[in-house]
Parts: structure tokens; C-alpha cells; sequence
């Protein structure tokens, strides 16, 4: 039985009227989008030491605890410290074995979206340089010789430099290879009894129905009775939030049994577009797409806070030292954009097989190579490890019928 009274914990920043601005003015940075991005490039341009003034526009009026971020600890963040759970052991059900990992050096992490806010807007409450417009949409932009205008709801604002992580304007070249989209409902559940194992994180399960493409559940235990329960889909179309809800209380039946009742204290859901294309790092002279639209999320897995970290923080190091006259360098590295390409055509072409493909990657490859091949860190000891536990005929003809896609992204 499920009982649905999800309620996210919010945070109002400075009791709503402190510093949130007028919606008017000239900034020497303008950040579009208050999420992990654009709140994490304000964090390190703050660390390096940037006193312009600073401006961060976001639709929303409140933060709400809309996301959880994982990653494994194969480096250190300024937000590493602040993971409510963390796991050495975790596993891929498929429906005739269990492939089990331990004893890999990285844990893996699971971040709150609502503590990662509340650490950056501690420091953007401390900074007088930075003005947070609240409320606050974005209609258009346009770059001229001076700077980038941009039009709002509420007025006119004016930066030498934009870094724009919405949704609003288009940024990538679209690749002709495979493309997918992950899209999926997370629910943090309550047990009325301990059925969970804590020490060990399901990363995927495929013991679901599958007829619409790859389908699997994401299952971290926090506790032995609560636990985050994510169904997920790598598909082209859309599912609704009520199938989303029905197949979250299916799986939870059929696995722990219908005498468990379970209580929903949170939902959240999220759609990644998962694509091996050549992302620009600027647009023009001045404008700077990060986060997903500026292609933070890997393609073949959707994982992004690393890598979202790693492209703010070399961002806020350049513009802080005046590096602006060039472009940054791609985020992705060309064996990754080749191997990207290569799996998610894999994956497209048999979709069917895709928990054999990942059964066989954690299973034979070791798990500290799987987990730097993930976390963008492999060696190429580790990218051999991960290509010969692959089967090889399926990948070597998604290699061939992708090559003229991953040639492109490789010249």
C-alpha cells in the first residue's frame, strides 16, 4: 500500500527580501539560472576572489529540495562533505544474476539538492557583490560590443559576461548519431517495517517490464526502512508521472510484498538528453552555456555533478584571470565522445540486451576501472579493461553504423 503526502523542504533565501534586486542593471557577470551550474560557477568565482559585481537570475521564487545528485568520491568537491548517505557496495539485478561490487576505493555519494543550496547561499548571503534576482524570467538576449543585454520580466539587465545554464535557447549542434533521453520519477519512500539493506546500493534493476526501450530501478537505502526509488527510462518518448507512480508502487510490491506499506515523503523526476554532440563552450564573445545545455551530463550515462564542477570551476579560474579571449576547451575528452557514441548506438540497437551490457561491464571489468571510466578519470589500462568486457559482435557493429557520427565529433 502507498500513501502519498510528499512535502520538499524549502529554503526562502534571506526571508525573501534581502538583496533580491530591482530586476535593473549592469553587471560585470550575469549567471542565468540558479541550480547546481549556476550556483556552483558563483561559488567559485567567488573563491577566485571576483569582487565585480556579480548578478544570478532565476524564474523560481524559493529552492526546494528538487534533486538529489550522485557521483562517486573520486575527487574532492567543495560539497563532498555535505553526502547524507554514502556506499562501498553496490550492485546490477538482472533477471537471472545479481552482479555485486565491493571493495572499490571511491564510495558513492548521494548530495541533497536542499544542503548543496544552503551551503552556496550562506556564501552568496556573505558576498556584497552578489545581487540574486529571485522570481525573475528571462525573455531574451542579445550580445553586443559592450556586453549582453538581457530582457526580463522585470527589466533590462546588462552583463560583460553571461554564463547561461537554462533551457531557453538552443546550444548544441545535434548530432546525427543515437540519441536517448533518460527521464525519470524519484520517490523517497518510508517502510512501516525494515525491508531495506543500507549497505548496499541497487544502481540498477532490471527485473521490470521493458517493452518501451531500456527500462530499470535505481534503489539507494538510506536506512532499513527509507529509501530513494527511482524508475528509469533510456527512451525517446516520455512516460506520465502516473505511470511513473504506479510502476514505483508495482516494483516496491513485488519485491518486499503487499503486507509492507510504504509512506511517499518526497517525489522529484528529471529528464536528461543523452547525446554524443559537439557542445559549444561559448556563443559568440561573451556568453558562456553551462551545465546541461553547455553538455555537463555524460552522454552514455547521464551522470553530471562531477563534471558540472569541473567545467565552473575552470570557467570561474579564466574569467577571474582575464583567459576569455579564447574558448575553453571541450569538456569531454575524444575517447569518451568516441565511446559515448559507440554505446549509446549499442544500446539503441539492443535495448533489449542493455542489462546484459551493463551486467557484463561492472562484472568483468573491475570495479575502480568502471568507476573512473564513469567519473571521466579512466587510464588507458581502464578503457581497455571496459572495451574487452563488452560483447564484442553487438558493439563492434554499433561501432561501424555509428562512425560517421563519431568521426564528426572527433575531428
Amino acid at each position: 500500500m502507498m500513501a502519498i503526502q510528499a512535502e520538499r523542504e524549502t529554503i526562502v533565501p534571506w526571508g525573501g527580501d534581502r538583496r533580491l534586486g530591482s530586476g535593473t542593471g549592469a553587471y560585470a557577470y550575469v549567471v542565468v539560472g540558479a541550480g547546481c551550474a549556476g550556483l556552483s560557477l558563483t561559488w567559485y568565482l567567488l573563491e577566485q576572489g571576483v569582487s565585480e559585481p556579480i548578478a544570478v537570475i532565476d524564474r523560481r521564487s524559493r529552492f526546494e529540495n528538487d534533486r538529489t545528485w550522485c557521483f562517486w568520491d573520486v575527487e574532492p568537491t567543495p560539497f563532498s562533505d555535505l553526502a547524507a548517505s554514502s556506499w562501498s557496495r553496490w550492485e546490477i539485478r538482472e533477471k537471472q544474476r545479481t552482479v555485486t561490487v565491493e571493495g572499490s576505493r571511491y564510495s558513492y555519494l548521494r548530495l541533497r539538492a536542499v544542503d548543496f543550496y544552503r551551503r552556496v547561499l550562506e556564501r552568496v548571503e556573505a558576498a556584497p557583490n552578489v545581487t540574486l534576482l529571485m522570481g525573475c524570467a528571462v525573455r531574451s538576449r542579445r550580445e553586443e560590443s559592450d556586453g549582453v543585454v538581457i530582457e526580463t520580466d522585470r527589466g533590462v539587465i546588462r552583463g560583460q559576461v553571461v554564463c547561461d545554464a537554462s533551457a531557453a535557447w538552443p546550444t548544441a549542434a545535434v548530432s546525427r548519431g543515437p540519441e536517448l533521453l533518460q527521464h525519470f520519477m524519484g520517490q523517497t519512500v518510508r517502510a512501516d517495517r525494515p525491508v531495506f539493506d543500507p549497505s548496499r546500493a541497487t544502481l540498477m534493476d532490471f527485473r521490470v517490464a521493458s517493452a518501451d526501450g531500456v527500462h530499470f530501478v535505481y534503489l539507494l537505502p538510506f536506512t532499513t526502512t527509507e529509501a530513494l526509488v527511482e524508475n528509469t527510462y533510456l527512451f525517446p518518448v516520455e512516460v506520465s508521472a502516473d505511470r511513473h507512480r504506479a510502476e514505483i508502487a508495482g516494483y516496491l510490491r513485488e519485491r518486499y510484498g503487499s503486507g509492507v506499506s510504504f509512506a511517499v515523503e518526497a517525489e522529484e523526476s528529471g529528464r536528461i538528453p543523452m547525446r554524443a554532440a559537439r557542445f559549444p563552450t561559448r556563443i559568440g564573445r561573451r556568453i558562456y552555456p553551462i551545465g546541461l545545455v553547455g553538455g555537463a551530463a555524460r552522454p552514455s550515462s547521464g551522470y553530471a555533478f562531477l563534471r558540472i564542477q569541473r567545467q565552473t570551476r575552470e570557467l570561474a579560474h579564466r574569467l577571474a584571470r582575464g583567459l576569455s579571449n579564447r574558448p575553453p576547451a571541450p569538456l569531454s575528452r575524444r575517447k569518451y565522445r568516441f565511446l559515448d557514441t559507440v554505446f549509446l548506438q549499442a544500446l539503441a540497437d539492443w535495448p533489449e540486451r542493455a542489462a546484459d551490457f551493463f551486467g557484463c561491464l561492472f562484472a568483468r571489468a573491475g570495479p575502480d576501472a568502471v568507476v573512473r571510466f564513469l567519473s571521466d578519470r579512466s587510464t588507458a589500462i581502464d578503457d581497455l579493461r571496459i572495451i574487452a568486457s563488452l560483447p564484442k559482435w553487438p558493439f563492434l557493429l554499433s561501432a561501424l553504423r555509428s562512425a560517421p557520427a563519431w568521426i564528426r565529433l572527433l575531428i
